[in-house]
């Protein structure tokens, strides 16, 4: 087939298919998705209440609402049309489909962007995915067994601790990455949220709005105050 052949497919048949594949899945799991929360509001009448649901929406969207138009631009001409439907799918973008796409495409030498690497994307994205899905179900599977086992208080000391050990390495991660003083900014955040008057309703959106909002103007007085200095002998 030649470059001209390849494009006209490429744009009348191969793109437009990815569109309707992709739209169509992504539309099936935001419907699985919500079906155990209705069942539970609906059926089994455990809904919480307006108020919890919206807290818990605007609590995400302080701290990974921007994520939500960056990330689709940014990951788009690396990963492709059917790249990008089977990552935001998926998930771990950052953390595991972006590498191994990179991978991918710098081991057959693939330019960003054409044809050939969004292939090597979705192969590689694809491995990831299976990958993914057997060492989590073999974990699950094992998780279970040994949780079976243990003794009564140990695997009830497992349960509890599990989510604030998780919780402890991310925390962890996050101040050996961050500028101390955008750390301490956050801690500094939290602490005078959770000792204010407001209600819990509003306290983890708050937090997160005021800790951005924080961490904007130490960043922007930091570069007004730096910003314009020049190394010596610079141009």
């Amino acid at each position: 087939m030649s470059d001209t052949s390849l494009d006209t497919y490429y744009a009348s048949r191969f793109v437009p298919l990815a569109h309707r594949v992709g739209r169509g899945t992504l539309l099936v799991a935001m419907i699985l998705c919500l079906v155990p929360p209705l069942y539970l509001s609906l059926v089994l009448g455990a809904y919480p209440g307006v108020g919890p649901v919206l807290n818990g929406f605007l609590s995400i969207a302080a701290f990974v609402g921007i994520m939500w138009l960056i990330e689709p631009v940014s990951y788009f001409p690396m990963l492709g049309v059917c790249g990008s439907y089977m990552s935001f799918l998926s998930g771990n973008i950052g953390n595991m489909r972006v590498p191994v796409v990179i991978s991918c495409q710098t081991a057959i030498a693939a330019e960003t962007g054409s044809k050939k690497a969004e292939v090597a994307a979705v192969i590689g994205i694809a491995v990831s995915v299976l990958v993914n899905l057997v060492f989590l179900l073999a974990l699950v599977l094992v998780g279970s067994a040994l949780i079976d086992v243990m003794p009564a208080a140990v695997a009830l000391a497992v349960k509890e601790y599990t989510l604030p050990a998780l919780y402890g390495a991310v925390c962890v991660m996050f101040f050996n990455s961050a500028p101390r003083k955008f750390a301490l900014t956050g801690v500094a955040v939290a602490a005078a949220i959770f000792l204010s008057p407001l209600p819990e309703m509003f306290g983890t959106t708050a937090a997160g709005v005021l800790a951005l909002l924080t961490s904007v103007a130490v960043t922007w007085r930091h570069r007004a105050r730096f910003g314009s200095q020049q190394p010596a002998g610079s141009s």
